[in-house]
């Protein structure tokens, strides 16, 4: 696409490593509206777009898009620097304050999927719709709503996170739990070996070096050494590979579960998650995403998520889940209980 003399001075002033990245982005934008060339408006309408800085045209004129000055100097519309996100949509005629990102895992056949997340995703859509979240939530900001006051959510079908949970506020990725079962000999075939990336498996009773040659030029160990295969947990990520290669049966996956992870955010300061849980099913996830949400709605103060979980602490958000587990374990004993005395 072409670009006017003056749009191409703006992009130059742009970093050069975002430069490729905004021009990509910008011209998107300028195509959708159906233009073929790139103007000095379609760059500014953008960097207001993408960042809520800038300027933008409207019937009243050019109007200041600094979010230092919303109120004073935009309109009345609450959601106008949130409806020019691109990841903008609307829940039961509200702006949805969240965003779930998944990986395209299921759609492009991916090797490493362990297991597909779009089922959860939908379960997540459904539990923030079913205690009106973003109704909360928007209930809760003075002002301009801005892009970065949603709930980041991210979700991966195995340990790749190619949708970046690490860095979101509340992000899951699918784990195969892996075991070694004893009753199962190893044959020392050594694929293991190979298909862990974290160096994290090692088998006593063979070299893992090089093998013997024994006398008849053949490749093997001595019958009478038994092979004892042990992972170390501290370097393995639970992706499964090893137990896919496995011919014996002697590394297996014990279950699929999710590692869950909270805090995470870019930005002048950025952090990883911390671990809130590592092995949890559905349920658990769905329990660990009630607590986020319940500590970000009780906020006396508005704070984007990575920094209430470094103000609160990751070990309170852990007793606070497991206190919800505890809970919802009564409940399903007095369920229980009362479904029995029906019967009786």
């Amino acid at each position: 696409m072409e670009w006017d003399k003056e749009a191409s001075l703006r992009l130059e002033k742009i970093p050069i490593f975002v430069r490729r990245m905004a021009r990509s982005k910008i011209e998107k934008r300028a195509s959708e509206k159906g233009k073929s060339i790139v103007t000095l408006e379609d760059v500014e309408d953008a960097k207001a777009g993408f960042m809520g800085t800038g300027s933008v045209k409207s019937d009243k004129g050019v109007m200041n898009a600094n979010p230092f000055s919303l109120d004073s100097k935009m309109g009345e519309d609450k959601f106008e620097i949130l409806k020019r996100s691109d990841e903008y949509s609307e829940e039961d005629g509200l702006p949805a304050m969240y965003t779930i990102e998944i990986c395209r895992g299921e759609d492009v056949e991916c090797p490493f999927l362990i297991e597909g997340v779009k089922g959860l995703r939908q379960k997540m859509k459904n539990r923030l719709r079913e205690i009106e979240f973003s109704k909360k939530l928007i209930n809760r900001i003075d002002g301009k709503i801005l892009p970065h006051q949603r709930l980041k959510i991210a979700i991966s079908s195995c340990p790749n996170c190619c949708s970046m949970p690490q860095i979101r506020d509340f992000g899951v990725h699918v784990r195969a739990k892996v075991i070694v079962d004893d009753a199962f000999e190893c044959n020392g075939c050594g694929n293991c070996l190979r298909a862990c990336k974290e160096g994290a498996i090692r088998i006593t009773g063979m070299s893992n070096e090089q093998a013997e040659v024994t006398g008849d030029g053949q490749t093997g160990q001595p019958e009478n050494r038994k092979r004892v295969v042990a992972i170390n947990y501290d370097r393995c990520v639970h992706c499964g590979l090893c137990a896919e290669v496995c011919p014996t049966g002697t590394i297996k996956t014990e279950k699929k579960c999710f590692r869950v992870m909270i805090g995470g955010k870019l930005g002048r300061h950025p952090r990883f998650a911390d671990d809130l849980t590592g092995f949890a099913d559905e349920s658990e996830v769905l329990k660990a995403l009630d607590v986020c949400v319940d500590a970000l709605l009780n906020e006396k103060k508005e704070k984007r998520f990575g920094e209430l979980v470094r103000k609160i602490g990751i070990e309170e958000f852990k007793r606070r889940l497991n206190e919800n587990k505890d809970l919802s374990r009564e409940q399903v004993s007095d369920k229980e209980i009362v479904h029995s005395g029906m019967h009786n």
